[in-house]
């Protein structure tokens, strides 16, 4: 049925089944404009997807490759008697819990041993250098370090540091050259308000990290941390050697039994076993996401002894495919 409108209107009209309506020329507008949104909109969901698609594989690959052998041999590392010297591990794995420490741990406080859960947990960085370093007008900027629960109950990723992603502790490691381990780290915050640091005179490693986190150890079911690193001159008037520069950084996470727990609790241990540890991956020019995860393969479990057997300590790198935490990073405007 026509109707009639205002001379002043044009007109136009939409069919549906046998009737024909009559539109002012506003309305079809805004009919046109929703329709072409709808359009652009479903244009590019589709090309995010895509591209997603291709980036995911990318990602998963990065984060194996990051369980694995060092990028460069480490400056005096012990190679003996530590993994991390080689490349990445697990110890702890998902496992949150005293009787999944290494047999050769041992604290005088037994109860550290035992199965009871542990409820704490921080995601913490060392920057090593390598055999091939010679660079003195460099630094290396850390930031966006995230730690990532996948979670028992739910099986749905947990990032459990927010609001914590820039170091807030560091301290200087004996390795290289114990004599100078004591001086203060040279820390600097840039104008983009990254942390960068820079390597003494002796070359000490640098080991920091951000603070504890509460969880709930029982409902942990596998562990993934991350962190940023680029290699930045450190004072823009002299020459820049980055060239000359080979400077690795390695992202890992421990448990705790809870957040009051310090390393003195463990006493006459010094440390605390890793839940887990990735390789020791070069820094460069451009920003680098480091990964490491516990997944297996390709990140082996250290044969540690542990009371607890590894198969509870990670989780089949098909599941961790099927289900990473990327798709959670992405949601959340943090995917690289």
């Amino acid at each position: 049925m026509n109707s009639t409108i205002s001379q002043q209107q044009t007109m136009c009209f939409k069919c549906v089944g046998s009737e024909t309506f009559a539109l002012t020329i506003g309305s079809c507008k805004n009919q046109i404009v929703r329709v072409l949104n709808f359009l652009i909109l479903s244009t590019l969901f589709l090309v995010s997807n895509q591209g997603l698609s291709r980036e995911l594989p990318n990602i998963v690959d990065d984060i194996k490759a990051d369980m694995l052998l060092n990028e460069a041999e480490l400056m005096d590392a012990p190679d003996t008697w530590v993994a991390w010297s080689k490349g990445g591990f697990i110890t702890m794995g998902a496992a949150a819990r005293g009787d999944a420490t290494p047999i050769w741990w041992q604290p005088d406080d037994k109860s550290y041993k035992s199965s009871d859960y542990w409820h704490a947990i921080t995601p913490w960085f060392v920057i090593y250098p390598g055999t091939q370093h010679k660079a003195n007008n460099v630094r290396v900027k850390i930031s966006e370090i995230k730690l990532f629960i996948l979670k028992r109950s739910s099986n749905t990723w947990e990032h459990i540091n927010i609001d914590n992603t820039d170091p807030t502790w560091q301290h200087h490691q004996s390795h290289v050259s114990p004599q100078t381990a004591h001086e203060k780290v040279n820390k600097r915050t840039g104008p983009d308000g990254k942390i960068s640091y820079k390597l003494n005179s002796g070359f000490n490693p640098i080991h920091g990290g951000v603070r504890k986190f509460e969880i709930y150890g029982p409902d942990v079911k596998a562990v993934y941390a991350r962190l940023t690193s680029e290699l930045i001159i450190d004072d823009p008037n002299k020459p820049d050697d980055r060239a000359d520069a080979q400077i690795l950084v390695s992202v890992g996470a421990d448990y705790y039994p809870d957040i009051n727990t310090t390393i003195r609790d463990f006493a006459p241990s010094s440390w605390v076993p890793a839940a887990t540890i990735s390789r020791f991956g070069l820094v460069k020019r451009t920003s680098r996401i480091h990964h490491a995860a516990t997944i297996d393969p390709p990140g082996p479990t250290k044969n540690s002894g542990s009371v607890l057997q590894d198969e509870y300590k990670t989780i089949p790198m098909s599941e961790f495919e099927n289900n990473p935490p990327i798709i959670r990073l992405n949601s959340d405007s943090m995917c690289p």
